[in-house]
């Protein structure tokens, strides 16, 4: 994890201490891959995918959070349990015994009863935030005694009824002096009004300068008339409408909100604008992406953003976005022939030479965006 951070930070000096990688969901999204996923990708939002994310070094931990029918505070990325459930339909038409799409849902279940429910091939199950928030507190506690700046915690309410929960616990955090600080949580959502009513709320609590990034939607962009089923644009050089960024501008500036959470494929020079303008921040998120070596854009587009705002990327895997980040920023800056290093896929060193071929210009990157990859999942049969 040490030698990890050590990485992160020459990143960092080398993005102007802007960029922060951010582990999505742990080691990024299994359910994208139907009942199974490859086996060397541990499930989702759990444990074990947390703890990896941890030792690659992650400067935060992106998890998503739901309440159970008892009130405890559950970390999953679906409501629907077989969403999350290891082999399972995940198009709900076969549900357990006595179950429908009704009653098969985490906030219909106890913990007791959702422990019951394996969501990977080891039998791992759901964890509670408190579990997750007990292994970054572990984690920072070793980051501490080594000087080294804290891992931070980016939860995602996707369940509008969690504000009063999740508040409790971070309090309960705060109050502890050395657990949950304040400064070191991000939330985020595509739920507005709950983030507005977490904001509101915190501060009747005496929580003030909550860190709130709301989640914007393709369609909150570029207009829902000019956006495909799959989320993909109809027209590849397509711009946002005036209207859009007022809604932003009111949104973000109107509630006092932390920054601007989209899409990385999404952002344009005009939400970067904003951002600058209002002193914010950009949070780029990817989903089921993790062929980093294979597409150059978005390192062009995150090195393109860290010049100018700090930026959070949410990535799959933390490794690998590192190293496509660093070669790529010794590519822009560099001059002529340079010699190069990675690892091929049997863990085998490699040299090569490389020449930029006119890369040092990288002002337009951000007038049609990066170019959406094909996703992870459909790359390969699993």
């Amino acid at each position: 994890m040490l030698q990890s951070r050590g990485n992160n930070d020459l990143l960092r000096e080398r993005t102007g201490n802007n960029l922060l990688l951010v582990a999505h969901r742990g080691l990024g999204p299994t359910s994208v891959f139907g009942s199974t996923f490859p086996k060397e990708l541990p499930p989702e939002n759990s444990i074990s995918s947390i703890r990896a994310a941890i030792m690659q070094g992650a400067d935060a931990i992106e998890i998503d959070i739901f309440k159970a029918a008892d009130g405890t505070v559950v970390v999953t990325h679906d409501d629907e349990i077989w969403r999350n459930e290891y082999g399972a339909d995940r198009t709900g038409a076969q549900l357990p015994f006595g179950e429908t799409k009704d009653s098969y849902l985490v906030g219909k279940k106890t913990i007791d009863q959702l422990r019951e429910v394996s969501i990977g091939r080891d039998g791992e199950v759901m964890p509670t935030f408190l579990e997750v928030a007990e292994l970054v507190n572990n984690a920072n506690d070793v980051l501490a005694k080594y000087e080294q700046r804290p891992i931070l915690l980016n939860i995602e309410i996707k369940d509008s009824t969690v504000v009063s929960e999740i508040l409790d616990l971070v309090c309960e955090g705060v109050r502890q002096a050395d657990k949950f600080p304040l400064e070191d949580i991000i939330f985020c959502s595509f739920k507005h009004d709950a983030l507005k009513d977490l904001k509101v709320e915190a501060e009747q609590r005496g929580m003030l300068n909550v860190n709130i990034a709301p989640g914007i939607k393709t369609t909150e962009l570029f207009g829902r008339e000019n956006v495909n089923k799959d989320f993909s644009l109809k027209q590849a050089d397509a711009t946002y409408p005036e209207w859009a960024m007022d809604s932003l501008r009111a949104l973000v500036e109107g509630n006092g909100f932390q920054g601007y959470d989209g899409v990385l494929w999404d952002l344009r020079e005009p939400i970067v604008d904003l951002a600058v303008a209002g002193n914010k921040v950009i949070h780029a998120s990817t989903s089921d992406f993790r062929q980093y070596n294979d597409n150059r854009g978005f390192a062009l587009l995150l090195l393109e953003l860290s010049e100018r705002v700090t930026t959070f990327f949410k990535c799959d895997n933390v490794d690998d976005a590192r190293k496509v980040l660093l070669e790529s920023s010794l590519l822009l800056n560099g001059v002529g022939m340079q010699m190069m290093y990675k690892q091929t896929a049997e863990g085998e060193d490699c040299f090569y030479f490389y020449k930029s071929h006119g890369w040092q210009d990288n002002s337009e990157i951000l007038t049609l965006g990066a170019g959406k990859a094909k996703p992870y999942s459909q790359l390969r049969n699993y």
